[in-house]
């Protein structure tokens, strides 16, 4: 019974293994990024080392190239081995990289400037992402192909019989042909594979001998080789790669030659003896891939280091530190370079060179480069061209074709004006030509361009002089008028020729309604070049009427200043604003400048019988309209006021601010509304402004304390209520309460302060809707221990020595 058991627990798990076997993909590069990891994590492939993913992927059904392609996305994913497991495959110096759809090993992450200045030639193809080295899979298989273990032949029969097989190389290096038995491949090329199994299939398809039937062998399947890469590399290690991989495949892969590795020799051991050598510059700068061959299982790549190293800066195509063979030239370093820059100096290169006790400064002329021998270390410098032109003229400023001029083609000054053409608001009574004296000290010389253009002057030119027009309005004050007053868009205004005041006018977007146009004045500057003496004139006012014909035709000069005045019958509307308890609150324009507050409330249609009169109050917009010297003398006064009561100062300068405060402020006005309806026009019954707003509130039953009581709170308003008996249900006065300065605003705005005589003090009367305010006290700072221990030691002085006056007068 238990041998029944175990029997069934092995075929269930052989079925198990081929389930798992049929889920695993045919092609990993089909998969999506998602798809792997969900394949990685289900099949538990993650942190395992390199071998033992292989194993566990050859056991699931993997061919080497697909094991390959796994391992190089499980890189991608960062979903490598755990620390310190064998070959992880997220390492960021050694991860794989997708360039142009083939995934490989990242670029280098090291500098392959080993001088600190340039870049090593041929050290930025292993840092290209856009650069690939990979062997193309999808093409047909070379002839010279070496079939090795563990590769697939697709061995095809056709014609009267017809049959496909695919054989897998065994580690004996067989394939078993159905019907035949094994045939030895391994070790031979792809050609010669052909046709040894065409010779021991003619046993089983006589066809093959008479051409009836035809045979084809390819490569399925191709295997994977481990190639070693040792001293001056990059990243040093044996590598993985597709048996299709040549030596350019390895070293990419690599990372190349590292610091001071060899870019020209570049070694090949396979079976242990020196096969080739590989110089990258062959590749580089021929496209010579004669030495790019295919790699075989267990083949070592070494590089070297170098031998000779030489470094080519300055005006040439391609500045870089070349490797340098045995019997190379300077000339041939140029040409690695791709020869002179456009502007390099083509005489000579400067070399420097490491001697054997002292740095060497070399100058080598261009002819004898060619024979120069180069030795590690040497820096070849290239200069470029001087800033200076041999025949140089240049020309700016008012013409209409400045720029540089040939001193063969353009010989003296009538050719140049010529030319150059000068505008027609160049200045033409002089000019200068900037020149350089032999010991480059710049000079002058000035002309008049009118005596040039007229043949009467003319002066033979140099190299590198210097031209320079002068525009005529660049040399005077830039003109302008100015307009204010009644007009859209007051301002300063470009001065032209003939303008006029009309014209004027006009820029400034015309007139506004009220302007007068009987009465406009016209300042103007007084100029009088001839005068020796001073005056006392400022200016002259000329004053005009549009009206008049000739006016009209009145012509500006420049800096005139035109004012149109307003017209004194013009009056814009204003208005004032009723809120609360009347009949018709709203906004109301004031028919003239003497409407009482009485004349307002009847306009409202009159009061409610829940308006509270002796409650209104009125707001009125406070220094509204003021001059700049009205301000000036209440932002004094309210500086002092401030100083007095200790509030913050404004700094020097802030005068602006305070203006602006003061002329955008709304304060309330005391009034007393029901004396000024009881009795119109008398000195109750205040005229109104603009922006006033009239506030009728409806009957207040409560008072409100603030300020330094223990608790500020509203009261119910009863008569007989006095002010302390407000303050004792508000908890009373606060510890550093200034009651002196207690106060009381009512509700029509009037302020009622605290009487005080000698010991006596009288609190002002309440009203309903009062509010009372109980400011605090100063704060006065203590004196300190040494302070006081001062004070009393100079009074006891003081009190010693009047002692001693007293005792001495007697």
């Amino acid at each position: 019974m238990k041998r029944v058991v175990k029997i069934f627990l092995f075929v269930w798990l052989a079925c198990s293994q081929v389930t798992v076997h049929a889920q695993l993909p045919i092609s990993i590069e089909s998969l999506s990024d998602e798809q792997l990891m969900q394949l990685i994590s289900k099949y538990k492939l993650n942190g395992l080392s390199e071998t033992e993913m292989e194993m566990k992927a050859k056991e699931f059904g993997l061919g080497s190239d697909q094991i390959l392609l796994l391992k190089k996305r499980m890189s991608l994913l960062e979903v490598g081995s755990e620390p310190g497991a064998e070959s992880s495959y997220n390492s960021k110096t050694d991860s794989y990289v997708r360039r142009n759809k083939t995934y490989t090993r990242g670029p280098s992450l090291k500098t392959r400037d080993s001088l600190g200045i340039l870049h090593v030639f041929g050290s930025e193809i292993f840092d290209n992402e856009n650069l690939s080295f990979e062997p193309n899979l999808s093409i047909a298989t070379p002839p010279d192909y070496i079939v090795g273990v563990n590769d697939q032949l697709v061995i095809d029969v056709f014609g009267i019989s017809d049959n496909t097989k695919k054989l897998k190389v065994t580690p004996e290096g067989y394939i078993r042909f159905p019907l035949y038995g094994p045939i030895r491949v391994a070790g031979l090329t792809m050609e010669a594979a052909e046709k040894k199994i065409r010779s021991a299939l003619v046993k089983i398809y006589p066809g093959l001998a008479t051409g009836k039937v035809s045979l084809q062998v390819s490569l399925g399947q191709i295997r994977s080789i481990h190639v070693t890469l040792l001293g001056e590399v990059t990243r040093p290690g044996t590598y993985t790669l597709s048996s299709l991989s040549t030596l350019m495949n390895a070293l990419y892969a690599s990372g190349g030659p590292n610091d001071i590795g060899s870019f020209r020799n570049i070694q090949l051991i396979r079976d242990g003896k020196m096969y080739t050598q590989f110089d990258l510059y062959n590749l580089l700068l021929k496209e010579d891939l004669g030495d790019n061959i295919l790699l075989h299982d267990d083949d070592v790549i070494r590089i070297v280091p170098y031998k000779k190293r030489v470094a080519l800066k300055g005006a040439v195509k391609k500045p870089a530190i070349f490797d340098v063979k045995d019997g190379e030239s300077a000339a041939d370093l140029l040409q690695y370079a791709g020869g002179f820059a456009d502007i390099a100096y083509k005489e000579r290169v400067r070399i420097n060179r490491f001697g054997p006790i002292h740095k060497e400064i070399l100058t080598v002329p261009t002819s004898g480069l060619a024979g120069f021998a180069l030795v590690s270390g040497d820096t070849l410098s290239v200069d470029s061209l001087s800033f200076l032109s041999a025949n140089r003229v240049q020309v700016s400023g008012a013409v209409y074709h400045p720029g540089n001029y040939g001193l063969q083609q353009v010989k003296d000054l009538q050719e140049l004006v010529k030319l150059a053409q000068p505008r027609e608001d160049a200045y033409l009574d002089r000019a200068i030509v900037r020149r350089l004296g032999p010991d480059f000290t710049p000079s002058f010389v000035n002309f008049n361009v009118t005596d040039v253009q007229n043949g009467n002057y003319n002066l033979l030119l140099q190299r590198e002089d210097s031209v320079h027009f002068f525009r005529a309005v660049d040399l005077r004050e830039k003109y302008t008028v100015t307009i204010n007053g009644e007009v859209n868009k007051p301002g300063t205004y470009t001065y032209f020729e003939k303008m006029s005041v009309q014209d004027l006018v006009l820029l400034a977007s015309g007139y506004r309604e009220g302007a007068a146009l009987q009465k406009i004045e016209v300042s103007r500057r007084i100029n009088n070049n001839q005068a020796a003496t001073d005056t006392l004139l400022f200016s002259v006012i000329k004053e005009i009427s549009l009206d008049d014909k000739k006016d009209l035709q009145f012509t500006l000069q420049p800096f005139d200043i035109v004012s149109i005045r307003r017209t004194p019958a013009y009056k814009e509307q204003i208005s004032v604003r009723v809120e609360g308890e009347v009949l018709y609150p709203g906004i109301y324009t004031l028919s003239a400048n003497n409407v009482r507050l009485s004349d307002i409330v009847a306009r409202a249609g009159g009061l409610k019988s829940s308006a509270f009169v002796e409650g209104a109050a009125l707001v009125r917009n406070t220094y509204v309209g003021i001059t700049a010297s009205d301000a000036a003398l209440l932002n004094s006064k309210a500086k002092l006021i401030n100083q007095q009561s200790g509030k913050t100062v404004l700094a020097e300068g802030n005068d602006s601010a305070l203006v602006s405060n003061l002329s955008t402020q709304q304060k309330p006005v005391g009034i007393r509304l029901k004396d000024a309806l009881d009795r119109k026009a008398s000195p109750a019954d205040i005229f109104l402004e603009e922006g006033d707003i009239l506030k009728i509130p409806r009957a207040i039953q409560t008072i409100q304390t603030f300020g330094m009581v223990n608790v500020p709170k509203q009261i119910i308003f009863h008569e007989g209520l006095t002010f302390r008996n407000a303050i004792r249900e508000s908890g009373d006065f606060a510890v550093n309460a200034s009651r002196r300065h207690a106060y009381a605003v009512y509700p029509n705005g009037e302020v009622q302060p605290t009487r005080n005589f000698l010991f006596f003090r009288t609190y002002p009367t309440l009203k309903a809707g009062a509010e009372i305010y109980v400011p605090s006290k100063p704060d006065r700072r203590k004196l300190t221990t040494g302070e006081t221990i001062g004070l009393v030691s100079g009074l006891t002085s003081l009190l010693g020595l009047i002692v001693v006056l007293i005792n001495t007068s007697k």
